[in-house]
């Protein structure tokens, strides 16, 4: 049994702060945080985000699986239903929302795409899409059979303006920068591995000046935690540091890190990548 989950859940509690913005000195990280975090999605968009979570619950259909991610070793074959998969993989509809108002708050003169690492059946992608209809987003699927039910699903929702590759996360990333493609906003939620997690960080933030990096399940196993504090905070752990904390303090301008400032929440890491932004490390019970 994984006990990991629960302790680390159990230690952000005890060491994070309001999400509402209290003490935080960065102007911008502040407005992030009372009018992002704690704002108000769209409802237009949640509705069609959970209508689409509730089709995938009622779908018996099975598919056969090529998993890519942790522990898997490219396996082919597993069979699993769409039922379960809607039950056990999509982001809950609380990190859903908060993904879709961060998509929502993009600054208009940065025109990067939004980015996607593990599309599953499409629910978060919708979720990015409808919320920054004038941006493509493009998301990457390592299962051919996931990858199709995710277009069908975002075509049928009216997400016009998403892009479903069905690539390795390696590759993708590859073949997006042989493009030139700039990103403005990248999600993380794909082969929950601390190592491959700082990997693909490393490679999304080479991809465009300013931008807005969110890891999902940090907090899922030991090695994805190191390799966020290793992301957040340079120099106080790194991928073999443990359970050591990243501290809720300013950190020099000069800081090699991939963020000046960075937000860990109760299950995300969001990277805010901008400059002129003072520096801070802010742990938040959201």
């Amino acid at each position: 049994m994984n006990l990991y989950p629960a302790t680390s859940f159990i230690r952000h509690l005890l060491s994070a702060r309001s999400a509402a913005g209290y003490g935080v000195h960065s102007p911008f990280v502040f407005d992030f945080l009372t009018n992002v975090v704690k704002g108000k999605s769209d409802g237009h968009v949640i509705l069609k985000v959970e209508r689409l979570r509730q089709e995938m619950l009622a779908d018996r259909r099975i598919l056969r699986i090529t998993d890519l991610g942790v522990g898997s070793s490219g396996r082919t074959g597993q069979e699993r239903s769409i039922h379960d998969i809607a039950s056990t993989a999509p982001l809950p509809a609380r990190q859903a929302s908060l993904l879709s108002r961060i998509a929502a708050s993009l600054r208009g003169g940065n025109s990067g795409i939004i980015l996607e690492l593990g599309t599953s059946l499409g629910i978060s992608t919708l979720a990015l899409s409808l919320a920054a209809p004038e941006r493509r987003v493009v998301t990457i699927e390592g299962c051919p059979e996931l990858a199709g039910i995710a277009r069908q699903n975002l075509l049928r929702h009216g997400a016009l303006n998403a892009e479903v590759i069905n690539m390795e996360f390696g590759a993708a990333l590859d073949q997006l920068k042989r493009e030139g493609r700039n990103v403005s906003l990248a999600f993380i939620d794909g082969n929950h591995r601390g190592e491959a997690l700082g990997e693909y960080a490393r490679s999304i933030r080479a991809a465009g000046e300013e931008m807005i990096i969110v890891a999902d399940d940090i907090h899922l196993n030991r090695g994805m935690y190191s390799a966020w504090s290793s992301l957040a905070t340079p120099g106080a752990g790194g991928m073999n540091g443990g359970d050591r904390q990243p501290q809720a303090v300013a950190l020099s301008s000069a800081s090699p890190g991939l963020a000046p400032a960075t937000i860990e929440t109760f299950r995300f890491g969001i990277l805010l990548c901008f400059r002129s932004l003072t520096p801070g490390r802010y742990r938040i019970r959201y």
